[in-house]
Order: structure tokens, then sequence, then C-alpha cells
């Protein structure tokens, strides 16, 4: 018997459309470029505002000082929302099911920017990298946009920014940027109706035809 379509479930499967479609694979990419951008634009507006943020030994004596940001909460803050949104999005392009049900599966209900940088196959962090992950996982959730946590046994230090940790979130970001562009380049398909079609993008390394057709020749 055929289904029969009523204006309830005409209306759910609309919906379904809809966040299948803001859920693929191209919009956590483009999302995550809006958020790295933002995190750049902020430290360029203080990169000449710097603190010397001391480490201590057992004793509070100090060890060293190295030059941080002003602005390291709010850098860490974006920096890891657009990491999460990137390995969010690499996630769903090999698996479509973790949003073709209209929510977000468990796997992606996460801050955890280790654990899930730990789920794409073939991935390799450096020690920085790690480090920029680790600290960013902590400042997602809590010190990046609160003053505490929410129980005082989730308490952690905040963690300033410097040029080195910078540039590991930078070059992690190009890294994983360019690892999803190139795995949707040529479409992704959700299974339950919205699709992408080809997207090409020089600064991911594509040679931009504009002969190139959107769809492939059928076999």
């Amino acid at each position: 018997m055929p289904l029969t379509m009523n204006p309830s479930n005409i209306d759910d499967f609309n919906k379904l459309q809809e966040f299948v479609r803001d859920a693929s694979p191209a919009a956590w990419l483009e999302y995550a470029e809006e958020l790295r951008d933002s995190a750049e634009y902020v430290w360029s507006r203080d990169e000449n505002q710097l603190c010397i943020a001391a480490t201590l030994d057992s004793d509070q004596r100090a060890l060293e000082g190295r030059k941080i940001s002003i602005v390291s909460r709010t850098y860490m803050l974006l920096a890891g929302f657009a990491l999460e949104n990137l390995l969010k999005g690499r996630l769903v392009s090999t698996n479509p099911t973790l949003v073709n049900q209209g929510f977000l599966s468990n796997e992606l209900k996460s801050h955890d920017i280790v654990a899930l940088a730990e789920k794409i196959q073939g991935l390799r962090l450096s020690e920085e990298e790690r480090r920029f992950c680790e600290n960013a996982a902590k400042a997602v959730p809590y010190w990046g946009r609160y003053p505490v946590p929410l129980k005082k046994g989730q308490l952690s230090p905040e963690v300033g920014v410097d040029e080195t940790l910078r540039q590991a979130f930078l070059g992690l970001f190009e890294r994983l940027a360019h690892d999803l562009h190139w795995t949707i380049r040529d479409g992704w398909d959700s299974g339950v109706g919205p699709k992408t079609l080809k997207i090409r993008s020089v600064k991911y390394g594509d040679r931009i035809d504009p002969k190139e057709p959107l769809f492939d020749e059928p076999k």
C-alpha cells in the first residue's frame, strides 16, 4: 500500500530534508572556515598586545616567561569550535547516518576534540597539535566562555596562546580542511535525499575548469 502523506508527515519530511542539508560536510567546512577567520581577526586586532606568562616550579618560582595573547580565551574558543566543526564534518563525510535520521548522533555530541580526532582514520597529531586540541577541549565547554565550570571538581587552568600554539592550530586546521574538501569535492550523498554536487576551490589546490559539468555522465 502506498504511503499516504498528510500535513504532519509532510512537514516532518521537509524538516528532515532541511536538517540533513544543513548537516552536510560542506556546511561543517564552511562554518569551520568562518570560525578560523574570526579567530584570526581577533588575533590580528590584538597581536601587539601581549603579556608575559611565567611557568612556575614546585616552589612557585618563575622558571621561564613567554609572550601570550591577551585574547587567549577568545582565540582558543573560536579555534576549538573551528576544529570541532572540521572533525565532525569529516566524520559525516564518510558516515551520513550520523545526521540523516534528523538528529545528531551521540558520536557528534561531544566537545572532546582529541577524541573526535582519534576517530579520523590516518590522522596523526604532532605533540603541539595534540596539546592545542587538549587545551581547546577544555576551553570550549568552560574557560573559553565562562568564568567557572559546572562543578568545582572541573576547575582547570586557563592556557595562554602564544605564537607556537597558534601556528600548531593553523597548520592542523589547514590539513584537516584540505582533507575534508578533497573527500567531498566530487559530491556527497546523505542517503535520504539531500546531496551536494561537485565542489571546487583553488585554496585547496583545485584547478577551476568552467566547462566542467556539475554531474558526471551516466555510465
